[in-house]
């Protein structure tokens, strides 16, 4: 075990292009519910299976599969989340947990906040965003064309904010959760660096969509 984790759930679709596959050929793989089949088609064998399998259709069969009541406490992710931490991983990739209900979306966002509680990170990747939730400390973002970069303060103020390599570049500022400050920036450098001192900062990459 590397400490590395994919885990795929059964939301929106992703490509191939969107996948990271040398960090999935070398991860614990989760697929959660009907996950399977977005794993299925990038053509990735799971690890592990797991969930209610009630978006699935169908039980899967295998040694690997651990199936659980539709009433319960944890979502399919959350048991896939909890599953790869106890593993020992801490470095987690989400697919297929973007799109779909606006409840939903919330609801995997506080599983970000759930690992980064836990000592861990993850992210959620999909061909339209990148959602990442950051604590204090260093980060870099590279560029790709057609996205904005947006930055939220997920905890009541995120402190000692510096952004570089931005359209909308800022030096120890500050944001608060009652207000959405760092909304839609663009990266105008090969890479954006982002840091800060204190607080959560949620970071969400959405491709931008322009008329014809």
């Amino acid at each position: 075990m590397n400490g590395r984790c994919v885990i795929f759930a059964a939301g929106e679709k992703v490509s191939r292009n969107c996948a990271d596959m040398d960090f999935i050929g070398r991860a614990y793989v989760i697929a959660a519910d009907g996950g399977t089949e977005l794993a299925a088609d990038l053509g990735v064998m799971p690890d592990r299976i797991i969930g209610d399998f009630d978006s699935c259709g169908h039980m899967p069969d295998g040694n690997n599969v651990e199936v659980y009541p539709c009433e319960k406490d944890d979502t399919d992710l959350m048991l896939a989340i909890k599953a790869g931490l106890k593993a020992g991983c801490r470095d987690f990739q989400i697919y297929g947990a973007a799109g779909g209900r606006l409840d939903h979306m919330i609801g995997n966002i506080q599983s970000l906040a759930f690992l980064l509680g836990r000592g861990a990170h993850g992210c959620i990747i999909s061909d339209r965003e990148y959602v990442t939730l950051l604590s204090p400390g260093r980060y870099f973002f590279t560029k790709r064309g057609g996205f904005s970069l947006s930055l939220f303060a997920y905890s009541e103020k995120a402190e000692g904010l510096c952004i570089r390599g931005v359209k909308y570049a800022a030096e120890d500022c500050e944001l608060s959760s009652d207000f959405p400050l760092g909304i839609s920036n663009i990266i105008t450098a090969d890479r954006a660096e982002v840091s800060f001192k204190k607080g959560r900062i949620l970071v969400i990459c959405s491709r931008l969509f322009t008329d014809p």
